[in-house]
Parts: structure tokens; sequence; C-alpha cells
């Protein structure tokens, strides 16, 4: 949507009581009601779906008393790529919109420059695998305002203005993008998916069988792990 997945996902949660920077650190679900621990104390549930990036629980961020080696092991086989982007605004920009540059096509460190999203005044730069990790601590804005007037002469160094980026690998509840299998591992993600005792669900693009790295396939297996626990049963086809 032109408002962006921040808009479309905070809408889905209009009216909910929401708590930011409150992350659980262990679940307990030794006894007849889960205790859920987070900074602000323990919260006792019926249900809980835990919709984290894998590498939460690969470095067992969660803890689970007892014990769940066997979704430790599935996160650690679907781990994080890596895919960052850079927003620059444009002073007078001369291209239609949506137009699209390649930086440097023969270069294995370059961006895919995407100008004028929706007409606005912006370039959205994007980067992945190695080259993103490398830009993660560098000046990513600057490399994409580099590629840029390489491509469109240096009069345009002047009408480039950094506006924001990401640095998904430096975010402590996150660390990465987009998940992966590893080789002949697909299987895992019916592993990390599988609910435990009727009452722990997961959910989240990397537990999807086939929308795995997709905004719509964590969406849908967040919906069926609602709909298991309130009893309407909905496999993911």
């Amino acid at each position: 949507m032109k408002e962006g997945y921040g808009t479309l996902v905070t809408s889905h949660a209009a009216g909910l009581t929401v708590r930011l920077s409150m992350p659980v650190t262990r679940i307990d679900h030794s006894g007849r009601r889960l205790r859920v621990d987070t900074p602000a104390g323990t919260i006792e549930a019926d249900h809980v779906v835990v919709c984290v990036p894998t590498t939460v629980l690969a470095t067992s961020q969660i803890v689970f008393d007892p014990p769940f080696p066997d979704k430790h092991a599935a996160a650690a086989d679907l781990p994080l790529g890596l895919a960052d982007k850079v927003f620059l605004h444009v002073d007078r920009p001369e291209w239609p919109t949506n137009a699209h540059l390649i930086g440097k096509p023969y270069s294995a460190c370059t961006a895919s420059h995407r100008l004028s999203p929706f007409g606005w005044p912006i370039v959205e730069s994007f980067f992945g695998g190695d080259c993103a990790e490398m830009l993660e601590d560098r000046d990513a804005a600057q490399f994409a305002i580099d590629e840029l007037v390489g491509l469109l002469g240096s009069d345009w160094r002047n009408r480039f203005t950094p506006l924001t980026a990401t640095r998904w690998r430096q975010e402590p509840y996150i660390g990465g993008s987009y998940s992966h299998a590893r080789i002949s591992k697909a299987a895992q993600r019916g592993v990390l998916a599988a609910p435990v005792d009727g009452r722990i669900h997961f959910a989240g693009e990397a537990c999807h069988p086939y929308d795995f790295s997709t905004a719509h396939g964590a969406y849908e297996t967040g919906v069926a792990a609602a709909r298991a626990i309130i009893g309407e049963p909905a496999p993911i086809a």
C-alpha cells in the first residue's frame, strides 16, 4: 500500500492495547496455565502465539521451560538473510514515476534504485546479501548517491539528501531480514510452525510452507494460529 507496511500493520491493531518495548524472555508451560515473563512482570495465559524472527529462537532469547530443542534447531536451520534500503530526497526529479536504475550491473556490490515511487520526490535504493552486510557498517546513503551520480552526472550530487536507512542486522530483536532454509532443511518450516500441547502456537513468515519471506505469508500463519486458538482450524494449504 502507498502508506507503507507499517501503516498496514498498525491499522490492523486499531483499537487494541499494544505494549511496545516489552520483550518476552521466558515462557513457562510446566503448569496448568502458561506463565510469560516480561520486564513488566509475569503474564498468565491459556494460549500464546510466538511470532518472532528465527534469530530470537535460534539464540534462545526466549527461554521455554521445559525447553523445545526441536524449535531452536528448526530456527537455526531457517536463518535470516539481509536486505536493506536507503531513502533519498531528490530536488527536482527528471524521470517518470516508478522509473528504475541499476547502479553497477557488473559489480557484486551495487544497488537497485527505484526512482520516484508513487510519484514522490525520493529514491529508494535496495541492497542485498554480502553488499548489504558490508554497508551496514558504512555510509550506505553515500554509496547510493555515488552510484546515482555516476549514472546521472556530477550536477546531481547536491540534489540528493539522505532521509533514512535500514540496518536490519543491527536491530536487537530482529537481527536480519527474510528467512531462508539451509540446503535440505526446508521441512524445518513445518517443525517450527507446529503448535505444542495445543497451547503454544508459532507464526511468522518462516513458518509458511511456501509464502515464506513475505508479509502475506506471515499474516496467513498468524490468522491460522488465532483460528486454532478459538477452535476454527484453518490449515494453510
